[in-house]
């Protein structure tokens, strides 16, 4: 069946990109002729996109915050009936059929009269919509932000790193509290170069996956290493992970549940997590409640790390710079744990198991 998409609109005569908003449908969804299938938006306003067609929706080809190019793909839809233009998409095509059209007079031909275009104010700032949200949210002057792009326009990578310095100084005073609880919990640390058969993926995400579950899949093997104390010992019914995290405004750490990592929606649940936290918005359910904590500092060429564990925690992770060896590659790993929990030949036998447990995910 012939395939058809549904490009970003030019919505005005200067406009050459647009950001995605926000989409109404989802692979595999009928659309008809007419139906509003995304919402786009410029420095200046907001549109819904109408489809002009009629069929499946095959592929989204972006993400919402995604900023495209006039006339490349928003979604491609699977359609019934042939469709002469469906490969004639592009720069070009989209860009010639926003031009004005000519009129023929009699046997004068006249350009068809221009709308007119609203006067920009000469000091209005132009930013993306997602820019503006983002800019309000941590308190940020776009007055002072200055743009990258040729265009003038401020989008959300302009705002990387604009922080407030008041409200990073209550954070630190906030964690320098939360740290006091520390210093009641007798802990120490067990540091081992461990053998890996593959290679920790490239990607943030991917590789604190593969972490995530090798270490949860390492505690629940252990279950004598994955209790906390409380006055007395109490075993873990649900491990919970701290993520150390950067963001604009610092270092964060989200919590993500490792109860069920065999589900597939798991890994989907934890891109939204850390999605939502590298925007400094993490979700209620995801603030606290951590058993145990993972530092991944492998892509800052750290040897090991000896983090604190706080209240509620028993145990941690932390992992380091890897080398490439003859028969693969080594990863430096740290793990520190409550002593009133374990002691350091436990340790010893929780990075045996974590070398197994993360060979076997890699």
């Amino acid at each position: 069946m012939p395939k058809t998409a549904i490009v970003m609109p030019k919505m005005s005569m200067t406009m050459t990109e647009g950001e995605v908003v926000e989409y109404y449908v989802v692979v595999g969804q009928k659309v008809s002729i007419g139906d509003v299938v995304a919402m786009v938006g410029t420095d200046k306003t907001n549109m819904e996109v109408e489809s002009d067609i009629e069929g499946e929706v095959l592929e989204i080809s972006s993400t919402p915050g995604a900023v495209i190019d006039v006339g490349l793909p928003l979604m491609v839809l699977e359609t019934e009936s042939e469709d002469l233009l469906a490969d004639l998409f592009g720069d070009s095509a989209s860009e010639a059929a926003a031009e004005p059209q000519a009129e023929v007079v009699g046997e004068v031909t006249e350009a068809a009269p221009l709308a007119p275009i609203a006067q920009v104010p000469v000091q209005e700032i132009l930013a993306m919509p997602g820019a503006r949200k983002l800019a309000q949210e941590l308190n940020v002057d776009l007055g002072t932000v200055t743009p990258k792009s040729e265009s003038g326009v401020i989008k959300v990578t302009d705002l990387a790193v604009k922080q407030d310095p008041e409200r990073a100084l209550r954070a630190k005073k906030l964690i320098a509290k939360v740290l006091e609880g520390s210093l009641l919990i007798p802990q120490f640390s067990v540091s081992k170069e461990i053998s890996l058969y593959g290679n920790l993926p490239k990607s943030f995400d991917s590789r604190i996956k593969a972490l995530l579950i090798a270490w949860g899949n390492t505690l629940k093997a252990m279950p004598q290493v994955n209790q906390l104390w409380q006055e007395d010992i109490v075993l873990v019914t649900e491990i919970k992970a701290a993520v150390l995290l950067k963001t604009s405004l610092g270092f964060v750490s989200p919590v993500i549940s490792l109860a069920d990592t065999t589900l597939d929606t798991w890994g989907d649940e934890v891109d939204r997590v850390l999605k939502s936290a590298s925007h400094n918005k993490i979700p209620l359910a995801n603030l606290s409640g951590a058993t145990t904590a993972i530092t991944d500092l492998s892509e800052y060429l750290i040897d090991q790390a000896n983090t604190l564990l706080l209240p509620g925690q028993s145990s941690g992770l932390n992992i380091g710079s890897p080398r490439a060896t003859d028969n693969g590659t080594s990863l430096y790993v740290t793990v520190v744990f409550d002593h009133r929990i374990a002691d350091p030949g436990d340790a010893a036998e929780v990075l045996a198991e974590f070398e197994r447990a993360l060979n076997e995910v890699l």
